[in-house]
């Protein structure tokens, strides 16, 4: 966990200026450690841990805005835990793993409260290349951080406004960003390692969030967030 005094440091840089991430060669996953086991995702009212939007794509107008389906679910991501620790809002009960609509928001989150993939955790993202919009839930597929291969792309709109998507292969990543460099612009990819160094991550409300987070803040409304 960090301190206050390393927190406020790093929200001071980020009011300055996030630092651009630097590209690296895909697939270059953490080394191993404890492998726990995906759990199952709740999506009737699942909620992100960090940012606390839906991880499932609301049906219909939501906070003024429609988004397609499956907008949500393609970026979803996981901290599944060896054993239980205390949920984020209510230390009384306690959660064998949380749940991220961003892939973004999982690192972030990994950044404030020190967790460590491989550490008691095991970090788990969706897997874009095998993932149908069509068949949002039924068609995630989980696979550990530490071994998928991340595509950035400058235009990209995923939630949060993170620019990231996750494949469980470097070629697919590769071919997901050859099919949508028109689009795109500029893309790189990306191992979960990189991700974790650079940490935190650009996204949507960054400053308040981490600041909450941290326990900087308290008692704000922190679901003014834009996609």
């Amino acid at each position: 966990m960090r301190n206050r005094r390393e927190v406020l440091k790093a929200l001071g840089g980020l009011v300055l200026g996030s630092p651009a991430l630097a590209q690296m060669a895909p697939g270059e996953g953490i080394p191993g450690g404890v492998r726990v086991p995906a759990k199952s995702i709740p999506w009737e009212g699942g909620s992100c841990a960090f940012c606390e939007m839906p991880i499932k794509t609301p049906e219909g107008a939501w906070r003024g805005r429609t988004f397609p389906k499956g907008f949500f679910e393609q970026t979803y991501s996981q901290i599944a835990f060896e054993k239980p620790r205390p949920a984020p809002h209510n230390p009384k009960e306690t959660v064998e793993a949380l749940h991220f609509e961003s892939i973004a928001c999982m690192v972030n989150y990994a950044w404030v409260h020190g967790l460590r993939d491989g550490e008691g955790a095991t970090f788990y993202v969706t897997d874009r290349g095998a993932y149908d919009p069509a068949r949002p839930q039924e068609t995630v597929r989980l696979v550990p951080a530490r071994s998928a291969t991340f595509y950035w792309g400058e235009r990209m709109m995923v939630v949060m406004n993170a620019k990231l998507l996750a494949f469980a292969s470097a070629k697919a990543a590769q071919d997901f960003a050859e099919a949508h460099k028109a689009q795109h612009g500029r893309q790189r990819f990306y191992s979960f390692q990189t991700l974790l160094d650079l940490a935190p991550l650009p996204e949507m409300n960054l400053v308040a969030l981490l600041a909450r987070h941290a326990g900087l803040l308290k008692g704000e409304d922190h679901g003014k967030h834009s996609h």
